[in-house]
């Protein structure tokens, strides 16, 4: 009868860590998905960052161009 009664609680424990691994297997895909979307916001705003400051930096240089030009005269 003991013996019984541990393999039962084995049964239930090896359930138990089926589910376990089951459930820690389905947090891990997730968190792959959002790593997954979080790489590809932050290429995004790398991206973005990049071309304004492509089309900023000429700015302020036409601006320090044309300020330098005031002050010569």
């Amino acid at each position: 009868m003991a013996a019984e009664s541990l393999e039962a609680r084995m049964a239930r424990l090896e359930g138990a860590y089926e589910q376990l691994d089951k459930r820690l297997g389905s947090i891990e895909e997730r968190l792959g998905r959002l790593e997954a979307k979080v790489d590809a916001l932050a290429a995004e705003i790398h991206r973005q960052f990049y071309w304004t400051l492509g089309f900023i930096a000429p700015l302020y240089a036409l601006i320090a161009g044309l300020i330098l030009q005031q002050l010569r005269r």
